[in-house]
């Protein structure tokens, strides 16, 4: 029997002991009638420990687990009820083993952005360090495509224009479901579909809104990725932007979308949150340029800034500070690290904690790639090679550590766009 390797545990020791055995224990007792014509057999043996290391390379892919080891439970029930039936036990593998060849898995970005318009940066000079002490290193990790320019074509057929922004993420029945909002364009018109991904799967459309220039936002951003979704949904706000009086959503609308541990459920309108309480601004100082703090870490004793210059100068770091020196920055950043910097570039940092005392940062301007700190042991490492690739999500699944990312890219011809967003891990 295949045993599950994340929940039911897996005997790989006696695989690699005998490889021409089944995936599991003959010696066992208490095998049922299927198994013992499999351990008679030594092609159907076979058969089972192919399908055994087809379902480990999933588990391990996977950012779907719940699902997998429900669909893999359910196909170990098919099959046990085969019997002695040597022919129906074949089938019933052969047909598991084209589904779990077909399962996604993480590939080196090297391999992955190889299109007309894609851009991987320059390797990086050795031994970088920047003034406060941090090293800078590259450490690439591997990516599987959330939703691919193929998903977006076919959601925006009649559209003239559309733009994808990861919005938050929930895990579901030990499921990761991310959430992203596509935009569209559609005459005078721009529409709003709040989509879940899910490994395995293609987009679902929770919602679809109507307006002129609407703004999906998560009304929770700083809160644990738990519980209901509450989002709004408003015509774009900003001091000399006139507000289309005829849209739908001229008066901000909210909404919760419902989740269990279980599944999603409806999206119920609910009543919007007052208007947030002023906040007093945190100011520091990124070298000799004034700087606001955006971040604040988990436990409350940093804080992350970024002066987010324009082309005009040059490019200030990404600084980390106490909580209480404004006067005490730390630049984890050099702009020689920097090899795709080119005399366009600008910048407007995006950055979000991770687990401990790592945190993530883009470079959004005229190129992009994500670097994460460990302030532990004062490293920089470029984790995310990719031009355009940029606002980075922290995501924390099953222990290990992941990125939401965007990718949106122009050629230089203006003829090429791609918009698709990624998953990464170490």
């Amino acid at each position: 029997m295949i045993k599950l390797k994340y929940c039911l545990g897996i005997g790989l020791a006696f695989l690699a002991q005998n490889a021409l055995a089944a995936g599991f224990d003959c010696s066992l007792s208490g095998l049922n009638t299927t198994e013992k014509t499999i351990c008679k057999d030594t092609y159907l043996s076979g058969l089972d420990n192919v399908t055994n290391g087809y379902f480990v390379k999933a588990m391990d892919n996977s950012f779907a687990v719940g699902s997998l080891a429900r669909e893999q439970r359910k196909w170990l029930a098919d099959r046990n009820r085969c019997g002695t039936d040597a022919e129906c036990i074949k089938q019933r593998y052969i047909e598991r083993n084209k589904t779990l060849a077909r399962a996604g898995v993480y590939q080196k970005v090297s391999d992955v952005f190889v299109r007309p318009g894609d851009k991987l940066d320059k390797p990086m000079a050795p031994g970088l360090k920047s003034e406060a002490g941090f090293t800078l290193s590259e450490e690439p990790w591997r990516v599987r495509p959330l939703i691919t320019s193929s998903d977006v074509t076919n959601l925006t057929v009649g559209t003239s224009g559309h733009y994808l922004s990861a919005l938050t993420y929930r895990i579901i029945n030990n499921d990761l479901i991310v959430f992203v909002v596509l935009y569209v364009e559609k005459d005078d018109k721009k529409g709003a579909f709040l989509l879940s991904l899910k490994d395995g799967e293609k987009p679902v459309v929770q919602a679809v809104y109507e307006g002129y220039n609407l703004q999906l936002t998560l009304l929770d951003n700083n809160g644990p990725a738990e519980g209901d979704v509450l989002y709004s949904v408003a015509e774009y706000r900003a001091p000399g932007v006139a507000v289309n009086a005829e849209s739908d959503f001229a008066t901000p609308h909210a909404y919760a979308l419902k989740v269990s541990n279980k599944e999603l459920s409806e999206i119920k309108e609910i009543t919007p949150p007052a208007g947030e309480p002023a906040i007093n601004k945190w100011v520091g100082y990124c070298g000799s340029n004034e700087c606001n703090s955006r971040l604040t870490s988990p436990d409350g004793q940093w804080r992350l800034a970024s002066a987010d210059r324009s082309n005009s100068e040059v490019d200030e770091g990404m600084y980390v500070f106490p909580h209480d020196r404004p006067d005490a920055g730390m630049n984890v950043f050099l702009p020689q690290a920097d090899t795709a910097k080119g005399q366009d570039y600008s910048y407007n940092r995006n950055y979000v904690w991770g687990r401990d005392s790592s945190f993530y940062f883009d470079n959004e301007g005229g190129y992009a790639c994500i670097w994460k700190t460990d302030l532990a042991d004062k490293t920089t490492r470029r984790i995310l090679p990719v031009e355009a690739l940029l606002r980075p999500q922290y995501v924390n699944y099953r222990g290990e550590d992941m990125i939401i990312a965007a990718y949106s890219y122009y050629n230089e011809g203006g003829d090429f766009h791609l918009e698709e967003i990624y998953l990464a891990k170490k």
